[in-house]
């Protein structure tokens, strides 16, 4: 086994194998130190590059209304987010490629600060300064750094640092420095693994609504048809009504037969309620290639009011087997049939006071007042919650009797459907013309009183006499409307856009700042560690200490003798094998103080 002596520092004049002077020197400082700047700085700037051309490129911004009736609160207007039309799950694994690439780079850091580490042990050999100069478990621990970079050597320096109080050696500004640049790559490592996560668990796949000008054909106003724009009276002008010697006639009765049955594909009676009133109105018949468009449109609407007015009417113990007589205070009086068929009687009025029932030639006004006795529901019976209300009387055999007094309100209405939902509903009182085609098509054909009669049928199962008024009262706005639908004809809507539904990566711009920004640290490091690490190497023989401060450099001191102390340009040339010269081996003696060390034999 070959021994070791101890020798101070020395700088011995290089020579060659004849002993000739030679100016070999470690070479490849220039590579080493742009390898490590290029790792340390291109791979971030370009992933940072490429995410935010990613989300940039792909970004999608939310168009402008095309009014501000149409507005929609998407909840898609926060500033601190980034909408991108592109996979979130393919965007979050670009991002994720900095968390991977971030731990890797540390190794990359350490590479440059031990070039100035090289330099100030170099210094502090040549000056002898003992003080400056690392100790064998310190050296031990900037080797292992040096290796591998691995945050693990942290947790031994750490270690050393508390656990060896009192016992530890002073600390040499090369440990420091090398484990202060260790620490601050692994910080800013973890920062950026941190940000990736938080990035990924913030991006979400969301649907984003887009608005456009609508492009798709549809009819969402109503207009009048040329007969029906100037109506004097409920016959005057061919509108709806065509009168013969034997009956009045429907004029587009096939129409109002199919709204009043909803089969119609083009007009339908739809309802909207505002606080406590109830209106009914025209519509287009809901239709799926219709559905994502909003639109403003012009129509009609009819609000009708209905108060039971039983006690004023009708006087029990009067009643008959096969009817019902009643007497108003009102033009309104007669008897109903109280049999097994329903049954529903109505009159109009001139005004209020219902005094004149009158009403062929006269203007009824707006609003305008009618009255209804129904008898219904007789092979059903009575309901427990309406047996004991005043208002509702039955007939001899069972059927459920009840007199109405009501008013209706005919409208010019605009109205704005966003995302198949009324946002706007302004309702005007309309003229005369429009009350007498809506309330003559009614009275005067009776087409809608099967619907009528079946409405009150249906209101008979409320729950007390004036919600069996409202219910009529809009069942009759619903059905003077169907009735009079002759009147109206399809036009464009006043205004429409298109919506659409598109799924979309929801990018918090929070993580993906923190993300961006430590990509950028570890550049900021690799500059200024470059900048360090050619200073240090510019001056004296740093690059010669640089390149031996490895496992490979240490090695070659213990075991190769002499070559070992010679001036090469490469690590691996201390090596006596690298130039075909048989060296030693290197094995395990028992010491004489009984532990184990490495030795080396030679031939």
């Amino acid at each position: 086994m070959e021994s070791k002596s101890k020798t101070l520092y020395a700088t011995p004049t290089p020579v060659n194998d004849h002993g000739h002077q030679t100016s070999s020197h470690m070479r490849g400082r220039a590579k080493d130190i742009l390898l490590a700047f290029f790792a340390l700085t291109v791979p971030m700037v370009a992933l940072s590059a490429a995410l935010l051309a990613l989300i940039y490129h792909y970004r999608i911004v939310r168009n402008d209304f095309i009014s501000s009736n149409l507005r929609l609160n998407t909840g898609q207007d926060d500033s601190k987010v980034v909408y991108v039309k592109f996979s979130a799950t393919a965007l979050t694994q670009v991002a994720s490629w900095s968390s991977t690439l971030a731990p890797i780079l540390v190794g990359f850091a350490i590479t440059l600060i031990s070039y100035p580490v090289a330099r100030s042990i170099l210094l502090a050999g040549q000056n002898n300064d003992k003080r400056a100069l690392p100790t064998p478990y310190q050296f031990y621990l900037m080797l292992r750094m040096v290796a591998n970079g691995s945050p693990i050597i942290l947790w031994y320096w750490i270690k050393y640092a508390t656990g060896w109080t009192g016992r530890r050696e002073r600390q040499g500004k090369p440990l420091k420095t090398m484990t202060w640049i260790l620490s601050l790559s692994v910080i800013l490592s973890a920062f950026v693994v941190a940000a990736d996560t938080w990035l990924h668990f913030a991006t979400k796949t969301v649907n984003f609504t887009q608005f456009s000008p609508n492009t798709i054909p549809m009819n969402g106003s109503l207009g009048l048809t040329p007969d029906c724009t100037d109506v004097q009276s409920p016959f005057g002008g061919g509108c709806t009504l065509n009168s013969a010697a034997t009956a009045t006639f429907l004029i587009g009765g096939s129409s109002a037969l199919q709204v009043l049955n909803n089969l119609s594909d083009t007009t339908t009676v739809k309802t909207f309620v505002s606080t406590r009133d109830q209106y009914a109105y025209l519509g287009n018949t809901p239709k799926a290639q219709l559905a994502p468009i909003d639109y403003s449109a012009h129509s009609w609407a009819v609000k009708s009011s209905c108060t039971p007015v039983s006690t004023q009417c009708l006087v029990d113990g009067e009643q008959s087997g096969p009817q019902f007589p009643y007497h108003c205070p009102f033009a309104f009086q007669g008897a109903i049939s109280t049999t097994y068929q329903n049954a529903l009687t109505m009159a109009y009025f001139t005004d209020s006071t219902g005094s004149s029932n009158q009403t062929t030639n006269a203007n009824i006004g707006n609003p305008y007042y009618f009255a209804a006795i129904a008898s219904v529901n007789q092979n059903i019976g009575r309901l427990p919650a309406l047996a004991n209300d005043p208002e509702l009387f039955y007939g001899l055999h069972g059927s459920i009797v009840f007199v109405l007094f009501c008013n209706a309100t005919v409208y010019d209405l605009e109205y704005t459907s966003v995302n198949s939902t009324i946002t706007r509903f302004i309702a005007k009182p309309s003229n005369a013309s429009t009350v007498n085609i809506i309330q003559g098509s009614q009275q005067y054909t009776h087409v809608g009183d099967p619907s009528l009669v079946q409405a009150a049928s249906l209101a008979g199962f409320s729950a007390n006499s004036q919600e069996v008024a409202n219910d009529f009262a809009l069942s009759y706005s619903q059905t003077a409307l169907a009735v009079a639908v002759g009147a109206f004809t399809p036009q464009p809507p006043i205004e429409s856009q298109l919506r659409e539904d598109i799924l979309v990566a929801r990018v918090p711009i929070a993580p993906l700042a923190v993300l961006i920004f430590s990509n950028l640290s570890f550049v900021v490091l690799g500059v200024v560690l470059t900048i360090v690490a050619v200073v240090a190497v510019m001056k004296g023989d740093t690059r010669e200490i640089q390149a031996r401060m490895g496992i490979s450099g240490l090695v070659a001191a213990q075991f190769e003798g002499d070559r070992a102390r010679e001036p090469v340009e490469s690590v691996e040339d201390l090596f006596k094998e690298n130039r075909g010269v048989e060296g030693p081996r290197v094995g395990v003696v028992r010491t004489e103080e009984g532990g184990w060390m490495f030795g080396s034999w030679r031939f």
